[in-house]
């Protein structure tokens, strides 16, 4: 018998009685040993009077045979939504209070009480945000114009074959095959998302991704920034996929295991891209950035809900509702607290707890239900917690879509690379009339009025490997660039002449005195043409490769790598 029981257990639903446990718990602490069956119990009939939900015995074995530090929390969280419904003063003020004046949900064991509050979330909020917030709107519409302007381009200018076969994903599209289009998800699309419907579930149209684990490693924004990635990309090609979160953690620059922020982690990787969880697998520790993986899926930009108001503000709800509708599953916070951890869900329960405390954790919208007055979001604490990883957690709860974000997939398009091939093991200098070849068979891989250079050319060629000289606009190219095999060069040269380009922020000006048109990062030239729709296929191009590097050898050879 525990000390507090005596006190408690004649009366079990007294206001007197309940209130008197609750102190006694409070003072117990979390740290106590494990929880008695008679507690248990009588904490459980008095939840059972309060909310109408009981917790099965299977739920109550595992419970019991949990850890004394996850069955104090439990405790703790339990007796505070006891007290609340007390009209008499608890222990230090200490009582919770819920939207509606009553809980909706009974807290339940699982794994996630196991871990600390700061393993389990790990959201860091940067300083600048809200004055910064005009800059990113203005930049995400500069990009979604952008993007809408590649797109047409590619669709009048690039070559589409029909002829080469495109795999078809689980959503059932064939990814790159469908028309180009705008790249928003917009209301009244074939999902039949509609801002005004009483309920809507994304999961329901095939784009929400299982739900996945991110164990005890505080990176809840590298997750969210993959789920809400996913959901999008499904929505513009068609066709599902399984992002890293530990390519995010290690290579965004946007947190670590301390902490991080999805906003940073999009922006330092755009243009970049990021790779599968099958290629890059989640490991739960921030490792060194594995620069040689595949990261063939991207993304336009990322904007923030609130147009109009401060982006810490949680959206109006009809707000939120029209932008689940046009963008797909939304990026957001949410305060996470011992209650919120606690959630298991049950028969369709809400969380409703209204608790003091700052946001610390990510996770993505994904719908609502105007019955249960709830969002639908996806979690990435495992299947095991809360309703399979998802929660209902009520309209007006503990902040939640504070900091809502949106992000927009790359539509896939279909372009052919134009090359001829030649052998790099073969690539030889020829000397013709003072003028230095570097050739391979009979391929002129390039001419330099060197030896020196073309020696320099020689030994980059057989560095990467490089076999196709590939070209756009033929027969009178206006752009060339080279591959080895279907690989982008990747990698550094000793001593090669690089600059680098952020391929995220590339867009095409009007030269100076309007003759021609340049390809540019920010005042960074990267290429002149002639026409507009030249630069922008050659930028379709250079993101189609991932191409990051724009290199020289001389006057007579210029080579892009990643």
């Amino acid at each position: 018998m525990s000390f507090c029981e005596p006190f408690y257990k004649p009366f079990p639903r007294a206001p007197f009685a309940i209130l008197t446990l609750f102190s006694c718990l409070l003072a117990a602490g979390p740290a106590a040993a494990q929880v008695s069956d008679t507690e248990r119990k009588d904490q459980l009939k008095a939840l059972k009077d309060i909310t109408g939900h009981t917790v099965t015995q299977a739920a109550v074995a595992k419970e019991k045979a949990a850890s004394a530090e996850a069955q104090g929390k439990l405790r703790d969280v339990r007796a505070k939504i006891i007290a609340s419904q007390s009209t008499l003063e608890s222990a230090g003020g200490a009582k919770t209070k819920f939207a509606g004046g009553k809980p909706t949900f009974t807290p339940r064991h699982n794994p996630a009480l196991d871990v600390s509050i700061s393993n389990l979330t790990g959201l860091k909020l940067p300083a600048n945000l809200e004055a910064k917030a005009p800059e990113q709107r203005a930049k995400a519409e500069n990009h979604l114009q952008r993007e809408k302007l590649v797109q047409s381009v590619v669709k009048r200018q690039g070559p589409a074959p029909q002829s080469r076969p495109r795999a078809a994903g689980p959503g059932g599209a064939a990814a790159g095959d469908a028309t180009l289009e705008t790249v928003e998800v917009n209301p009244g699309n074939k999902y039949n998302c509609d801002p005004a419907a009483k309920a809507f579930d994304w999961r329901g149209k095939g784009a929400v991704t299982p739900v996945k684990q991110q164990g005890t490693c505080g990176s809840c924004w590298a997750f969210t920034a993959i789920a809400t990635l996913e959901s999008n990309y499904f929505l513009t090609n068609g066709e599902n996929f399984s992002g890293a979160e530990q390519h995010i953690l290690d290579c965004s620059k946007g947190g670590t295991c301390e902490g991080g922020w999805y906003g940073d982690a999009w922006d330092k990787l755009q243009g970049y891209g990021t790779a599968t969880s099958a290629v890059y697998p989640y490991v739960g520790v921030q490792n060194s950035c594995a620069a040689g993986k595949p990261t063939p899926f991207h993304w336009t930009t990322w904007g923030w809900v609130n147009d109009d108001r401060p982006v810490s503000e949680p959206p109006p709800v009809e707000k939120l509702k029209a932008q689940l509708c046009r963008r797909g599953p939304i990026a957001t916070t949410v305060n996470a607290t011992d209650a919120f951890v606690a959630y298991g869900g049950g028969d369709g329960e809400v969380f409703n707890a209204q608790e003091e405390g700052e946001i610390n954790h990510a996770i993505t919208l994904v719908g609502w239900d105007d019955d249960k007055q709830a969002w639908l979001i996806k979690n990435s604490w495992g299947p095991k917690w809360g309703e399979k990883g998802f929660m209902w957690i009520n309209y007006s709860t503990n902040k939640i879509g504070s900091y809502s974000a949106w992000v927009a997939a790359r539509k896939t398009v279909t372009l052919e690379d134009d090359c001829n091939s030649f052998k790099s093991s073969k690539a030889q200098i020829v000397e013709t009339s003072g003028q230095f070849k570097v050739v391979s068979g009979g391929h002129i891989v390039a001419k330099h009025d060197s030896e020196a250079d073309a020696q320099r050319t020689v030994d980059i060629v057989q560095h990467y490997g490089l076999n196709k000289q590939c070209y756009l606009g033929r027969p009178n190219p206006n752009f060339e660039y080279f591959l080895a095999g279907a690989k982008t060069p990747r990698d550094e040269f000793p001593g090669e002449s690089c600059k680098k380009f952020n391929l995220g922020g590339i867009d095409v000006d009007r030269a100076n005195g309007g003759a021609g048109f340049n390809l540019k990062d920010g005042i960074q030239l990267i290429k002149s043409f002639a026409n507009e729709d030249e630069a922008w296929m050659a930028y379709a191009y250079l993101r189609r490769h991932a191409f990051t590097y724009k290199c020289n050898v001389g006057d007579g050879f210029t080579y892009y790598r990643r």
